[in-house]
């Protein structure tokens, strides 16, 4: 297996390297996560002490729902292609895990170095890597496989790491690539527009979906109904109030049609951990042949 050091798979036209800036592993190691945690690996601590856990306090048990729906998504008969994208990975790999199946080339991408570091480090097996195996473990069970063996493709099927902001217009920017077969973005674009309206996140699902070839598949999930955060133990608010009708509407506006959408609802609960979340919703969408204008 090649080990992932550096962005080296980027395309211009049909070849060339990426020229993103690689932080070196004291810049990546010093670089705050966000305003909650100093470091990627510290957040993945903090909500994934149990990677399958069917008791988290804001979620319940959507963990288990939402690896059932990624594995459905890729066993039905759609060609999705062979390259995909994530957009917003973050430091986890759970979301690929059924897609590595289907794609041999796949590309993450994060504005967060340190939650790209924490890709690279589970790629390359190293010795400090989080441990994903029960989340693999869950899948190989629903496919009848070892978890091993998907272990080790989805090692080999991830393919570059590279920078993304979802506000960019290109957000891969100064990365080039074709456009891509399929999109997965799990809980990205809540983050990146977290209080800063709707027009900002319907103008970030269009640039993501710049991203997507004609015909191309996108799957978002994304949490719906949050009108607050915790942070130091108190509620800070937020401005997006994500529903239903408005995402699939802000794809709809990008040019994707949606063919399925799911919804996992919260548990009722007084207190909440991390966030009022009142359900999570996973879509499957396609982008048209021939793009259209939307008119208000």
């Amino acid at each position: 297996m090649a080990l992932l050091t550096t962005s080296n798979y980027a395309e211009s036209g049909k070849s060339g390297e990426a020229m993103c800036h690689r932080m070196s592993s004291k810049e990546v190691e010093t670089q705050p996560f966000d305003d909650d945690f100093e470091s990627a690996r510290e957040y993945l601590e903090f909500h994934w002490p149990d990677v399958m856990a069917i008791d988290n306090v804001d979620e319940g048990a959507a963990m288990p729902w939402i690896m059932d729906q990624f594995h459905r998504t890729f066993t039905e008969d759609k060609h999705f292609g062979e390259r995909l994208l994530d957009v917003g990975t973050g430091p986890t790999v759970y979301q690929l895990i059924s897609a590595s199946r289907v794609f041999t080339d796949i590309v993450c991408s994060d504005i967060h170095q340190g939650a790209l570091e924490e890709i690279r480090k589970w790629k390359n097996d190293d010795t400090d890597a989080f441990d994903w195996s029960s989340a693999l473990k869950h899948v190989s069970g629903l496919e009848g496989t070892r978890w091993e063996e998907r272990q080790g493709q989805l090692r080999r099927a991830i393919k570059d790491t590279v920078f993304c902001d979802v506000h960019n217009e290109n957000p891969l920017h100064p990365a080039v690539f074709r456009p891509f077969d399929t999109i997965i973005s799990t809980y990205c674009l809540e983050g990146a527009c977290f209080n800063k309206g709707r027009p900002t996140y319907g103008k970030a699902v269009k640039n993501i979906c710049s991203l997507l070839k004609p015909g191309g598949y996108i799957i978002l999930l994304s949490y719906i109904g949050v009108t607050y955060y915790v942070k130091d133990g108190e509620k800070d608010p937020d401005n997006l109030r994500l529903d239903t009708d408005f995402v699939l509407k802000s794809l709809f506006e990008a040019g994707i049609t949606v063919l399925e959408a799911s919804e996992f609802t919260t548990p009722d609960r007084e207190t909440c951990s991390y966030s009022d979340v009142k359900s999570i919703l996973y879509v499957v969408g396609r982008k048209a042949l021939k793009e259209f204008t939307y008119v208000a």
